[in-house]
């Protein structure tokens, strides 16, 4: 469907209006990153409309801002090989999500487009979105925003860099080119001559210190940064604490609870597909358990240690507070995050497959009360405050544009 620009005129306050999506991934963090823009954005004299594939997360945040949460077009996954899927890039993804099927992606698209000619957004910040960002290719000024993952840069050939060591791709770039761009001949849209193009918008915005992108070798520019500029890392706890962000389905996960279970270590854990019997057992070790997250950056502010799965929005709390990860990755892009973290965050750590208990169980109390360790992470954590540059000056700048 194609709406011209005289429809678009007649709709009410469309020039101060702005679409904000997240049409992949995990909800917290989109939801939360969206919520923050979302209510600045008001300040500054726009209107707000988020779209969200999972509208329930922080929705009852975003009452209380006034600010509307619809939800996104369906879409389902396009692979149909053995389990796991393994993305080589970017492109796989585009591949998962629609890009793979013709006429997925058709149908994907021609449900944005309903929902564009009703906004009439002035512009589009997407996360994690390129189903969207083919609806509106070449026709809403779009900025797509996130961590180096899901903001990939472009390759001279107009691809994408790999995600971790090269693999072959499950889909071929140009296969999924060639249905975007039969998609957007059928609406008789501009043709987009790479899939980095179509999602490439009128320029990115990463939202990480330079030292967690996974993509920083194949970057023009560096990362932006935090959104705005984080406090001064917090003093270390009185005595070595620890805490955990874990999900027990993951096997290294449940023998490092364990382990601390078992070496009386004293911290605190929200964990993710709890067992039952298992709160019982904590309680006895002296364990606090929360039921919901508790704020990261407040608990870190109890713990020397933190015991995540390295997920972007973990790994970013730890380097600006400046505290000792242990990282246990769960899927491909945790590992990549967590070899990137490896390289460039000083006191970081990762477990291996084959970590048993007996090794967590000697190694665990000598990390939590590694001085050095905390040092360098505190002075890394102080380098990166003290930087000025900031992803909602990188958005400004951006906005200021159309």
């Amino acid at each position: 469907m194609s709406f011209p620009a005289e429809t678009l005129a007649d709709v009410p306050g469309k020039d101060r209006t702005i679409l904000l999506a997240w049409e992949l991934g995990n909800g917290f963090a989109h939801a939360a990153r969206l919520l923050w823009i979302a209510k600045r954005l008001i300040r500054a004299g726009w209107r707000p409309v988020v779209f969200a594939c999972d509208p329930a997360t922080l929705r009852t945040a975003y009452e209380a801002e006034g600010i509307d949460v619809l939800p996104t077009p369906p879409h389902a996954s396009c692979f149909a090989g053995t389990p796991p899927f393994r993305a080589a890039s970017y492109a796989d993804m585009m591949g998962v999500c629609g890009y793979a099927d013709r006429d997925k992606l058709a149908a994907i698209v021609a449900a944005w487009d309903v929902l564009l000619a009703r906004h009439a957004p002035a512009a589009i910040i997407a996360d994690y979105s390129p189903l969207l960002s083919l609806a509106a290719f070449r026709r809403i000024p779009l900025i797509p925003i996130g961590d180096g993952f899901v903001a990939p840069p472009a390759l001279p050939d107009g691809g994408f860099p790999p995600l971790g060591a090269p693999q072959p791709d499950v889909w071929s770039p140009a296969e999924l080119l060639a249905n975007a761009r039969a998609v957007q001949e059928r609406r008789e849209q501009p043709l987009p001559d790479s899939l980095h193009q179509i999602v490439a918008g009128i320029g990115a915005v990463v939202s990480i210190p330079p030292e967690l992108d996974i993509y920083a070798d194949w970057r023009s520019q560096p990362a932006a940064g935090p959104w705005e500029r984080p406090e001064a890392p917090p003093p270390p706890p009185d005595a070595p604490r620890f805490f955990g962000y874990l999900r027990m389905s993951h096997p290294q996960a449940r023998l490092t609870v364990q382990a601390l279970i078992d070496t009386g270590l004293p911290g605190e854990l929200f964990l993710r597909d709890s067992q039952p019997g298992l709160a019982t057992a904590l309680a006895q070790a002296g364990i606090l358990l929360h039921d919901t997250p508790p704020p990261i950056r407040d608990a870190l502010a109890r713990a020397s240690l933190f015991i995540h799965h390295g997920g972007i929005g973990s790994l970013a709390d730890a380097a600006t507070t400046g505290r000792i990860q242990l990282l246990l990755p769960r899927h491909r892009e945790q590992a990549c995050n967590a070899k990137r973290a490896l390289e460039t965050l000083p006191g970081t750590f990762i477990t291996r497959q084959h970590t048993n208990a007996a090794t967590l169980r000697a190694e665990l109390p000598k990390l939590i009360a590694h001085r050095r360790a905390f040092r360098l992470a505190q002075e890394s954590a102080a380098r990166i405050a003290a930087r000025p540059e900031t992803a909602w000056a990188a958005l400004q700048s951006l906005l200021t544009r159309l």
